[in-house]
């Protein structure tokens, strides 16, 4: 080796070994073979990579696709048909179709299963004028026949088109009712309405004690304000009807509407001071505030949510609470106690004597659909105790000025229709809503709002006789 070749021996680098090339023996290779490693030598005549196949023998069509012009489809000639009992695309159909039954022959007994669903056997129709038989829209037979699912026309929505075959759930037959314990006008679970069966109070549903107590302590709780002056009667009906706008609002948040309980409560806390400093006249600019107000709140996006409907229950829970509620302001606003304290003795003799009347007395419901606990006894035990009791009370011993027996009697008889109103309209959304008791702050009694719902109704219809009878 040269000068030359060692240098481009250099250039190129070690050299690598061969790969896939190999030279072997006879016996190596025998023993390839006979193992399937290694393939033999091809006969002369296989095909072979890149053969081309042989040109096709036979005659050459007369025509290529498409035919020009100057050719008349129907006159080239055809290739022969392979299969002599099948049509050639090219020719018109015939209509016939391929038998549906299996084997060269048909099968009485299946046309026997299907002649007994109709008064004759079927019939095989292949032209157009086996249609036109009259027979054929003689629907006679299929009357004859149990319709079922949508065509049963003595179905009703109860049946059981759409029911799976699942076990019956096992009624359990109630209890019999005790006949000593009847409801009057309120649940005696709580103030609430659990739609439950009609005026029975199960024993020990109620603790009666606590919510004696309870209403006890609210009385001595509101007796104190109304002898410390107007002032602290304010504060305390506004903390009041505040408590139950939380609770109303509350309520309708929870049952998934949306509403703005920041601008209702607002609302209901301004009326209350305006109609007490300003009168009537602050009553309508509120109002008017109030409204406009909340279209603006769901203009904005300070609540993200429905309009219509939150705006519907935003208003709602201000005109229900708050406007109504604001009349304890227009009744203290003379700057007398005892025209607020008249009202609130009448509602709270209504209430009991409904209670102890409906529960001891109570048979006939009074609103089963909206309050099935609530009983026509107790509505007229509630309603003589009002009148009674207030005239006795507000009117005569002692006589609480300005009322006297005369204006005593008219608010009792008053409250006695507006009390049992202002109760059943409460049930009626408890019972849209799905709930009990609007809160759970008083024990024994539910809500706020469940304590003064009468009472709500009972302030304006208060406020209207004092201003009827001067």
């Amino acid at each position: 080796m040269d000068e030359r070749d060692e240098f481009d021996e250099r250039q190129r680098g070690p050299r690598t070994p061969a790969e896939g090339v190999r030279i072997i023996g006879a016996e190596e290779a025998q023993a390839a073979l006979e193992a399937g490693h290694a393939e033999g030598r091809r006969p002369e005549d296989a095909p072979r990579y890149g053969d081309v196949p042989p040109a096709p023998t036979g005659p050459r069509p007369a025509h290529r696709f498409p035919l020009p012009e100057s050719v008349d489809p129907s006159e080239v000639s055809r290739p022969p048909v392979a299969a002599p009992d099948m049509q050639h695309w090219s020719e018109p159909a015939t209509g016939e179709v391929p038998r549906v039954l299996g084997g060269d022959t048909e099968s009485d007994d299946d046309l026997e299963a299907w002649s007994s669903f109709t008064q004759r056997a079927p019939r095989w129709r292949e032209g157009d004028s086996d249609w036109e038989e009259a027979d054929f829209h003689d629907t006679s037979a299929l009357s004859a026949e149990t319709s079922v699912g949508a065509l049963d026309t003595e179905r009703t929505e109860h049946s059981d088109l759409f029911t799976f075959d699942e076990p019956e759930p096992t009624v359990v037959e109630a209890a019999p009712e005790p006949r000593h314990v009847r409801v009057g006008s309120r649940n005696p679970t709580g103030g609430g309405d659990d739609g439950g069966s009609r005026g029975v109070h199960l024993p020990g549903a109620r603790d009666l004690p606590t919510a004696i107590a309870v209403g006890v302590g609210l009385g001595v709780v509101a007796l104190i304000a109304f002898k410390l002056g107007p002032v602290p009667a304010l504060v305390l009906a506004t903390a009041v009807v505040t408590l139950a706008a939380v609770e109303a609002f509350d309520v309708l948040h929870r049952a998934g509407y949306k509403p703005a309980r920041l601008l209702g409560i607002t609302g209901t806390i301004s009326i209350m001071l305006a109609a007490y400093n300003y009168g009537e006249t602050a009553l309508p600019l509120v109002l008017g505030l109030m409204t406009i107000t909340t279209f603006l709140w769901f203009l904005w996006p300070v609540e993200r949510a429905r309009a219509t409907i939150n705006i519907a229950g935003t208003l709602l829970g201000f005109l229900w609470v708050g406007f109504l509620g604001s009349f304890a302001g227009l009744l203290l606003a003379g700057h007398s106690v005892a025209l607020l304290l008249g009202p609130i003795i009448a509602t709270v003799a209504y209430d009991v004597g409904a209670y102890f009347v409906g529960s001891q007395f109570g048979r006939r419901p009074l609103a089963p659909s909206v309050s099935p606990n609530k009983t026509i006894e107790g509505l007229a035990g509630g309603a003589v105790a009002s009148i009674v009791i207030t005239t006795l009370i507000v009117g005569i011993v002692p006589r609480i000025h300005p009322w006297n027996t005369g204006r005593a009697f008219w608010l009792g008889v008053v409250v006695a229709i507006a009390a049992p109103l202002g109760d059943l309209c409460e049930s009626m959304l408890k019972r849209d809503i799905g709930i009990k008791d609007m809160g759970t702050i008083l024990p024994g009694h539910g809500g706020v709002l469940d304590r003064i719902d009468a009472l709500l109704f009972a302030l304006p219809a208060a406020y209207y006789l004092l201003r009827v009878l001067h």
